[in-house]
């Protein structure tokens, strides 16, 4: 096994095995761009499994895809003519367009099987696309591709100089295009990430500031090589860059926008403190069961508003960690079905809103942490019954509580929405995480000023102090991820 044996080997086993640089430039570009865009699709809700599906997927159909692109448009007669030569790609020969159109397909028919929005995905994996580009241009280096018209030697001299043997080619001194085009997609993937958190964008940009971007300098690239692949005596890389400059600028000024994702949102309802006014029976609940045995206790309003949104488990093992937890809990449910049909009721317009969603075609439905038994109970003391049916997941449904992102993902799909088509409306930090955690897109309802604070701090996509409000949120152009990023 030998190391570096010549300048385009990186490793030599025996006789017949190597492993040429330009494979391992590749290859590590593509695993930088993954683990940064899974990184970044973990903040937008989506699970890390998803990105190693994409990851392999679009590896394999990327690489297939730009070598054939190589192969259709640069002498073509000779690779079709002995069609084993396709698949010997360690010799070099990959074009980048052929590799991102055949990676997008992939994201395109993967997102179909999995009714995942491609434009809420692909926005997230393609600028890291970029960073795949920038790494993967040393391979050219290593195959001395990729190099523009003659240069002086004195060209390499200062910072340059690293560069300078491999770009002595054929007796002559040569620009370094593939140097200069790794350096914009690094500058292209840093202007576009800031472009995106400084910004108010929408579904596709990142796309469309990726085709934009990399349109405009691999055009440019083009005009200064001296290698391109050509097709009837013009450069096919100027041709599709061209094309990508069209579209990219195009849809970043909104051309496009009405193709794209534009279903409307379900709307899925935490329950306490959010569509029904329950702070009294669940007060009165605990309170019933602290008697008994903290009978001295005297609780504040801080305290009591506490109530609110942790699960029974958690509230109960705060104040009696050395009790029977399922016991306290039981306890409490036996008095708190008595106390849903004297305490319960509706926050002001929550029929009008319900009946907003209803008339407009909304779906909607409730996500909480309370037993579906109870959720019903409730419901129906504040006569809000018909609406919901079987639309509820309760928390017997679930094994992880909230601030997790289980209750809610379970919710959207419940009702056939998508993490990306996904509103939330809860009251407590707990639920705003939760959806922050979902990917979804957060209301936080504030009906008690002694939470409120809380739930600026947490910053949910909308703050409201009327269920009414949600109604007008609704009638904005909105898309509906949380993080669109």
């Amino acid at each position: 096994m030998t190391f570096f044996p010549s300048r385009e080997i990186f490793l030599r086993i025996g006789e017949g095995i190597e492993i040429r640089w330009y494979a391992v430039c590749i290859l590590t570009g593509a695993v930088l761009a993954y683990l940064g865009a899974q990184r970044q699709g973990k903040k937008a809700g989506y699970d890390g499994e998803i990105f190693d599906d994409i990851f392999i997927g679009a590896l394999a159909f990327g690489i297939l895809g730009a070598r054939l692109w190589y192969c259709l448009f640069y002498d073509a007669k000779g690779y079709f003519s002995n069609p084993i030569s396709i698949f010997e790609i360690w010799d070099g020969g990959l074009a980048i367009h052929g590799g991102v159109f055949a990676g997008l397909l992939f994201v395109l028919i993967y997102c179909k099987s999995k009714n995942f929005s491609f434009w809420h995905l692909a926005d997230i994996v393609m600028p890291w696309v970029l960073i795949g580009q920038c790494l993967g241009r040393w391979g050219n280096y290593a195959n001395q591709e990729c190099y523009g018209g003659v240069v002086d030697e004195s060209f390499y001299d200062g910072i340059l100089s690293f560069l300078k043997e491999g770009m002595f080619i054929n007796g002559q001194y040569r620009m370094p295009m593939f140097f200069i085009e790794s350096t914009l997609c690094l500058t292209g993937f840093i202007l576009i990430q800031l472009y995106r958190r400084t910004s108010k964008t929408t579904r596709g940009c990142g796309v469309f500031a990726y085709m934009a971007w990399y349109g405009a300098i691999r055009f440019w690239i083009e005009s200064q090589r001296t290698d391109s692949l050509m097709f009837l005596g013009l450069r096919i890389a100027q041709i599709i860059s061209i094309i990508l400059m069209v579209i990219g600028i195009a849809g970043l000024l909104g051309v496009f926008d009405r193709f794209i994702d534009r279903d409307k949102p379900v709307v899925i309802f935490d329950l306490d403190g959010t569509l029904l006014d329950t702070r009294g029976a669940i007060e009165a609940s605990f309170l019933h069961v602290f008697e008994e045995y903290l009978p001295d206790r005297v609780f504040t309003d801080e305290e009591k508003a506490d109530f609110m949104g942790p699960t029974l488990q958690q509230t109960f093992r705060k104040y009696l960690p050395d009790e029977d937890v399922e016991k306290l809990v039981e306890k409490y449910r036996v008095h708190n079905r008595e106390m849903q049909k004297k305490l319960v009721k509706a926050f002001p317009h929550a029929k009008e809103l319900l009946d907003y969603l209803k008339d407009n075609g909304y779906r909607f439905g409730i996500a909480s942490s309370k037993t579906t038994e109870i959720i019903k109970l409730g419901l129906e003391a504040a006569g809000l019954q018909d609406y919901f049916g079987d639309n509820i997941v309760g928390v017997e449904e679930i094994e992880k509580p909230k601030p997790d992102k289980e209750v809610i993902v379970k919710g959207y799909q419940l009702l056939g929405g998508r993490l990306d088509d996904a509103i939330y409306v809860g009251d407590v930090v707990s639920d705003v995480k939760a959806a922050q955690n979902a990917g979804v897109y957060a209301i936080a309802y504030s009906s008690n000023p002694i939470r409120e604070t809380q739930l600026v701090d947490a910053k949910p996509n909308k703050l409201i102090h009327d269920l009414a409000e949600i109604i007008d949120i609704l009638k904005e152009d909105h898309r509906w991820t949380g993080n669109l990023m």
